[in-house]
């Protein structure tokens, strides 16, 4: 582990979504001061509603709003996860975020995925694996991450996520559709192992990663909670839930026909193949840096996410 040192003021951008808000939270439990930033205000105030943090309304593409926005902020976070029809976007937004940190001076960190990494060709993923090929989506990723990278930026690389405000991932619906009394569908084999990292694990990497000085200029793997298959997933939530959940996985061929009449897993479709496959991670390199990681299990982690999704059910009806 490295030598830390204390953030005086950090901005997060695109900080309505779910690792915006987890990190918020996060920074705000540290004592560090907050400024959040969003193109929508409405959404700042009902994300934010009972967390004393500085919003900022402004857009990630604009520069100028941006560098506005992290004025006197030591460390910006850049947290924005765009649907599938505006990946085209994430470039855009990278090249505004560090251009307006070079501006003001600012630190930077990206919270990406794993994508860019994809098509893998062995694991463990870590920093040295492979980044070339893949579709467009992949691309954009990887152009993102690299903007950052070339800047001076730290990438922190996540696996798939879940957990409390998490919105869409391929645990989070699985736990969504235990939540509901529905059997669960898996992409792939039931019994495919993959990991995925519980996102307040993920927050309190990031949180930590930005307080070295060091990490600048690279990108940094971290791992989830261990492998993982749907029907084990299946297994602990029915267990919490008091019921049997079942499993129907669905091969590639099977969502490619359903995707004929869903526009979401129409655009999902360029990755199922991807999320068919067993992934691991190595953050040797990251715990270096940071120290000793901690994980929640998932004996702990699944029924906590749905014991949110239980909350938020409620709070809707």
């Amino acid at each position: 582990m490295t030598k830390a040192t204390e953030i005086q003021r950090a901005a997060i951008i695109g900080a309505t979504g779910p690792t915006g808000i987890h990190l918020a939270r996060e920074l705000v439990r540290r004592g560090t001061p907050v400024r959040v930033l969003s193109r929508s205000a409405a959404n700042l105030a009902r994300a934010f509603a009972n967390l004393e943090v500085e919003r900022v309304e402004a857009d990630a593409v604009d520069v100028d709003a941006v560098r506005r926005g992290i004025a006197d902020c030591d460390v910006v976070f850049d947290c924005v996860g765009l649907p599938a029809e505006h990946m085209d976007l994430h470039p855009v937004t990278a090249s505004a975020i560090t251009d307006a940190a070079s501006a003001t001076g600012s630190r930077c960190i990206q919270i990406s995925s794993f994508w860019s990494y994809l098509p893998a060709l062995a694991m463990p993923l870590n920093e040295g694996s492979r980044r070339s090929g893949g579709n467009r989506y992949i691309q954009m990723r990887r152009r993102a991450e690299d903007i950052f990278v070339e800047a001076g930026g730290a990438v922190l690389q996540l696996p798939d996520f879940f957990g409390p405000e998490v919105h869409m991932s391929t645990l989070q619906n699985l736990l969504e559709e235990a939540m509901k009394g529905e059997t669960v569908n898996v992409i792939g084999s039931a019994d495919t192992e993959r990991d995925y990292i519980y996102v307040p694990d993920a927050i309190k990497v990031a949180a930590e990663l930005a307080r070295h000085r060091e990490a600048a200029g690279r990108r940094w793997v971290v791992a989830g909670s261990g492998a993982l298959s749907a029907r084990r997933a299946a297994e602990i939530a029915g267990a919490h839930l008091g019921r049997s959940i079942g499993v129907r996985a669905a091969p590639p061929w099977v969502l490619r026909i359903m995707s004929l009449f869903s526009a979401d897993l129409r655009a999902f479709m360029p990755m199922v193949q991807h999320y068919a496959r067993p992934i691991s991670y190595d953050e040797i390199s990251l715990a270096e840096v940071v120290g000793p990681i901690d994980h929640t299990p998932y004996q702990q982690a699944i029924p906590e996410t749905l014991d949110w999704l239980s909350r938020r059910t409620k709070d809707q009806a």
